[in-house]
């Protein structure tokens, strides 16, 4: 007979609304670990933190919790300028890590090779969990609209909506909308088509706040281009489209169904409205199964299960320290309004 297996025990750093809204309910349908332990600086998240974790133990800083907690891994959801001290101190008492993007600041880049421990890292690129996301990349890949592509995307969110607790995201220092948002959107270009850019291109524009609007312009060695817009809107929105020379791929919203329209075909009239619809509404019955809260639940349980198993997490160090470096390219073609060639 076997013997039933002690839950893994997590902590987290940073206790924010994602973490409060989101995190909270993906580790709650975790069979096989428990959030055990929180840190955070915030008398207000800290009471927060006692109130919704009955039995946890609640800290005011990063290091007690590794001292304390005997932790088998580490939520880290802080802000970005906080990532490499709780990252080196977690490496330090051999903790591995499951940290929100980006893995550091582009200027913090030269020290990430001096932190033991590179494997023990997973980054939340929670979209590659997406099952449409995930279908679309094996059309493009598999040559369904044939090649090259144009891919349009374009992110907006409501930045109030996830700043309740901080504003780190307006930030400058934090990293501004390049590291919140724009991660995603290279994340997302390079996994669509299973390959690195070649080049990428940044301009940033402005409405309500300075640089709350980037633009990213991401060039492939087959032609194929990735045109995204991200920004902070009172609208959220996010929408996809694939064209290539055999048709084109649209995603109008991630909870709506993907819509692929062959050359010479008509466009898709009310029935294609009519899958959207369905595919959202269900979608708004059911929380659980929206983009945000399932790709953070899926994307836990796989950093879970590496920690069982000793599989090596994905996307992982090599992946994160790759997107720091566009990141800082990008930044580099926002200063000088060049197109910047791919990171050594």
């Amino acid at each position: 007979m076997s013997v039933p297996r002690e839950p893994l025990r997590l902590g987290v750093a940073g206790f924010g609304r994602l973490v409060r809204d989101v995190y909270l309910p993906a580790f709650r349908s975790l069979r096989d670990a428990r959030l055990v332990a929180v840190a955070d600086p915030l008398p207000a998240s800290r009471s927060a933190a006692a109130k919704l974790l009955k039995g946890a133990a609640v800290h005011s800083d990063h290091r007690e919790l590794l001292e304390r907690d005997a932790l088998d891994g580490l939520l880290v959801a802080s802000p970005p300028s906080t990532h490499l001290e709780i990252w080196r101190d977690a490496a330090a008492h051999g903790v591995p890590v499951f940290m929100e993007k980006p893995l550091v600041l582009s200027w913090q880049l030269a020290e990430v090779a001096r932190i033991p421990g590179d494997g023990r890292l997973m980054l939340d690129f929670n979209r590659r969990f997406w099952p449409p996301y995930r279908r679309i990349a094996e059309l493009v890949r598999g040559g369904e609209v044939g090649t090259p592509v144009e891919i349009e995307f374009v992110l907006h969110t409501d930045i109030y909506s996830w700043s309740t607790v901080t504003r780190h995201r307006l930030a400058p220092e934090e990293g501004g909308i390049l590291h919140d948002l724009g991660g995603h959107a290279i994340d997302l270009a390079a996994d669509l088509l299973g390959v690195e850019p070649e080049s990428i291109a940044a301009a940033s524009s402005s409405r309500e706040w300075e640089g709350d609007g980037l633009r990213l312009h991401l060039a492939f060695e087959d032609g194929s281009v990735f045109r995204g817009f991200v920004g902070y809107e009172s609208d959220t929105c996010e929408r996809l489209t694939v064209r290539g020379p055999l048709g084109r791929l649209t995603l109008r919203d991630p909870n709506m169904a993907i819509h692929l329209q062959r050359r010479g075909n008509r466009a898709p009239g009310l029935a294609s409205r009519g899958r959207d619809l369905a595919a959202f509404g269900y979608r708004a019955l059911r929380r659980d199964r929206s983009m945000t809260r399932y790709t953070i639940r899926a994307a836990l349980a796989s950093f879970v299960r590496s920690l069982r198993t000793g599989a090596p997490f994905s996307p992982g160090f090599d992946a994160a320290v790759r997107n720091v470096r566009w990141l800082e390219a990008a930044e580099r073609s926002l200063a000088d309004g060049q197109s910047v060639r791919r990171p050594a």
